[in-house]
């Protein structure tokens, strides 16, 4: 029963890592397949289901794979798209088209730097809380209490910079969106 039990879970972790299980490869529209990675934002994963689909016979149509894609990309590489994906920490221009990433650039690196920004933020200030909640605590050592003391002290030292880093990356948002009318 055990071994059942253990293959059964091995079968499901290992089809976990697999792009596309055997029933989609046997039944995957290549044209939609391509076009749903390219409008993601995705590097094109056609080795990946070559891999996958190998185990099914299925051999990915690269050529309907290959049009899907580039028509999904042709979703995904505005720059309206770009600064989004950015702004939530994901994306890159980068799988764009050679001609478009210029354009692109300056949409994905101001929203970059707003998410880093705002993420080196929302770090510094979860870190003030927690350190000034474990100092109310009764049962530490002193040696704990020093050391929390000592964490707060740095966390306090550099929030300066922290703030004035998120307050130029919300300035400089604020003013690029504003250029180039996003809302």
């Amino acid at each position: 029963m055990k071994k059942i039990l253990f293959l059964s879970t091995l079968t499901v972790l290992l089809s976990g890592c697999a792009a596309m299980s055997v029933e989609q490869c046997k039944t995957a529209n290549w044209f939609n397949v391509g076009e749903k990675d390219g409008s993601a934002g995705h590097e094109s994963r056609l080795d990946k289901y070559y891999s996958s689909c190998q185990k099914a016979n299925v051999v990915p149509n690269q050529s309907l794979y290959e049009k899907g894609y580039q028509k999904g990309l042709g979703y995904y590489c505005r720059p309206e798209s770009i600064f989004n994906e950015a702004l939530d920490g994901r994306g890159d221009f980068r799988v764009c088209p050679l001609e478009k990433r210029e354009s692109l650039r300056s949409y994905y690196q101001i929203a970059n730097e707003y998410y880093q920004a705002n993420s080196e933020f929302d770090r510094s200030q979860n870190d003030l809380s927690y350190y000034l909640k474990e100092l109310e605590r009764k049962d530490l050592t002193s040696k704990q209490r020093d050391d929390y003391k000592k964490r707060l002290y740095d966390v306090r030292l550099n929030s300066r910079n922290v703030q004035s880093r998120y307050h130029d990356a919300v300035r400089n948002l604020e003013r690029f969106k504003a250029e180039h009318g996003l809302p």
